[in-house]
């Protein structure tokens, strides 16, 4: 399960970074978007692990885990966005 975490961060983070480029003003809109995605996360992560854990104990865990790595990674893209000098293509 971890490994699935892993791949989806960096893909989130290649996705952000990709369609960006070098524009600061891309980037922290990047960032915002991904901290707007994570309640849609968060219930994704539970919809798609409930099944699997009858007591519901480990989704909760899985659930809370997963939107707190994907919130942090949309933060770190923002303070990045926000911390670059210039756009360098324009």
């Amino acid at each position: 399960m971890l490994l699935i975490i892993v791949i989806a961060l960096c893909l989130t983070n290649f996705i952000a970074f990709k369609i960006s480029g070098k524009n600061k003003k891309k980037r922290i809109w990047a960032g915002i978007i991904i901290l707007l995605l994570t309640p849609l996360v968060f219930f994704g992560t539970g919809i798609s692990v409930s099944p699997f854990d009858p007591g519901g104990f480990g989704t909760g865990m899985l659930m809370v885990s997963y939107s707190f790595l994907f919130a942090v990674n949309g933060i770190i893209i923002t303070l990045i966005g926000i911390f670059t000098k210039k756009s360098l293509d324009s």
